[in-house]
């Protein structure tokens, strides 16, 4: 009974040590993906029926930024965790599995600095660009994209060349953690 014991020990720590090992590096993920928006909802797998553990299926949309190529995502995945909408120019970094069709997202698993999960993603892309705006998100062509980029651009130019008013900073610190901060209805990140 013991020998069983101290294989069972020893098999669990060289998987919890392969699994500590095979920590994901965000560099062997070329493409950067910006969550706009998702829907969600919850389903306990059959057969099982634990109360504590569920599956979410999720339906959103995003843009899939490769270089300097954007374009317009619509996605699916059903996994045990749900990837949050970005706050604007945050991004999340991907890697195709299937071109085109499947994309493999790292996504930082909060609590734990450093460590990422993934979860994969049926896509499908799309020829415009999606744009979060007061009515919602929106689907504009590559020439009004570029066109609206060239103008943030000038814009940002001539800010630099005048002074600025001062820049504040703030921490917002929540119970429980990541609570979704919302400034003037606009998604600026979750916290702390």
């Amino acid at each position: 009974m013991k020998s069983a014991k101290l294989g069972f020990l020893v098999f669990f720590f060289l998987l919890s040590s392969a699994v500590a090992f095979s920590a994901k590096d965000p560099s062997d993920y070329p493409l950067k993906v910006e969550i706009l928006s998702n829907h969600w909802d919850r389903y306990r797998p059959y057969p099982r029926r634990d109360p504590y553990n569920f599956l979410y299926r999720v339906t959103g949309v995003g843009n899939l930024m490769d270089g300097a190529s954007v374009h317009a995502i619509d996605f699916k995945y059903t996994d045990m965790q749900v990837i949050r909408s970005n706050a604007r120019n945050q991004t999340y970094p991907a890697r195709w599995k299937k071109p085109q069709h499947e994309l493999e997202v790292l996504a930082p698993d909060i609590g734990h600095e450093g460590k990422y999960l993934t979860c994969d993603m049926a896509t499908s892309v799309r020829e415009g660009v999606y744009e979060r705006g007061r009515s919602g998100v929106t689907e504009i062509s590559q020439a009004d994209y570029q066109a609206r980029k060239a103008k943030a651009v000038a814009n940002a130019a001539s800010q630099a060349a005048t002074p600025s008013a001062a820049v504040s900073k703030i921490s917002v610190t929540s119970n429980p953690a990541s609570a979704e901060i919302d400034v003037d209805g606009e998604f600026m990140g979750t916290t702390p």
